[in-house]
């Protein structure tokens, strides 16, 4: 009887995953649905809006057919991977009540999920996406180590270290870091391992991901890293004459043999048209397809800009020509 069971169940999720249109499907199972206007909707949310009901943004909905099934065309999901939720309403004798939602799920457009019907509606369901295996194996963890915990520093450690150490996908790593923000330990963990968040802000910063997603992370990191170079150079406070000295003396060598240099002009026609769409928001890939090239020639192209006008990132090349 188990066999029969798992292998219809992979015969429903086979089918959703292989039709062309159908991306999200399954069956609820409510005693009157034959008795009431039922529909189910698909909501989008930002990393920063995971538990929140107030932010659910509805995107499409569905109806429920009297054996309890739905499904949502792939046209309503992002090509990357984003947060998705379902709900389901009733709607009967013009009263609206809510009576069953997802745990939040992400999804891409070249995935499938599929909601098993059952006991819990909308709790289990089966997804090609490994970026929710991954946040499920994640949500798991959370799970074991509340129910384990012994301490607060227990929990700081573990988790902090499960969010570094072992989520691969960039939006899951996203999720992960604001949970940690949720739990207050998101600064500590920053200053003590500010590398790693700047690096993956750089990673971030590179992706299609929209910059609504990690704004949270963006402004923490520019509080604790003005913190930490304010720290850093509190010691040379005794050489600020002799550095004075030499900062004058160089101004005036530089002033001397000052050259067009570092400027616009020296950057080609091409590296021209990049900066213009960087200063416009564009992202590295909307700026490849904008100028029929490669995603590898954009990054390179930028390298040379960065290093023609002296700058580090797109924030000092954006505060640059804002000033």
């Amino acid at each position: 009887m188990k066999i029969t069971r798992y292998s219809l169940v992979l015969l429903l999720f086979l089918g959703a995953y292989c039709n062309g249109q159908t991306i999200i499907s399954g069956q609820i199972d409510f005693n009157d649905v034959k008795n009431a206007d039922v529909k189910i909707h698909l909501t989008k949310l930002n990393v920063d809006q995971i538990g929140n009901l107030r932010y659910l943004k509805e995107i499409a909905w569905s109806p429920v057919a009297e054996d309890g099934s739905f499904s949502f065309d792939r046209k309503h999901v992002s090509t990357k991977d984003a947060i998705y939720n379902l709900y389901v309403e009733r709607v009967e004798d013009a009263i609206t009540d809510t009576i069953a939602q997802s745990n939040p799920f992400l999804l891409s457009k070249s995935d499938s999920i599929h909601f098993q019907k059952g006991h819990g509606n909308l709790e289990n369901y089966l997804s090609s996406s490994a970026a929710d295996k991954e946040w499920q194996h994640l949500r798991k963890f959370e799970q074991q180590l509340f129910q384990s915990q012994l301490n607060k520093k227990v929990e700081t450690s573990e988790l902090t270290n499960y969010a570094k150490d072992s989520l691969r996908i960039l939006m899951v790593k996203l999720i992960g870091v604001w949970q940690l923000e949720e739990k207050k330990l998101l600064e500590l963990d920053i200053a003590k391992n500010p590398n790693y968040y700047l690096a993956l802000l750089t990673e971030l910063e590179d992706s299609d991901m929209p910059a609504t997603h990690y704004l949270f992370l963006e402004k923490r990191l520019a509080y604790l890293t003005q913190a930490s170079i304010e720290q850093k150079f509190a010691w040379s406070t005794s050489l600020n004459f002799i550095l004075g000295l030499l900062v004058v003396g160089l101004g005036t060598l530089l002033i001397l043999r000052k050259k067009p240099h570092n400027t616009v002009d020296d950057l080609s026609r091409q590296e021209r048209n990049i900066q213009t769409l960087i200063l416009e928001g564009k992202t590295n890939k909307e700026i490849a397809n904008e100028l029929f090239i490669s995603l590898s020639t954009v990054k390179t192209h930028i390298t040379n800009i960065y290093s023609k006008l002296k700058v580090s990132n797109r924030r000092e090349l954006v505060k640059r020509f804002e000033n």
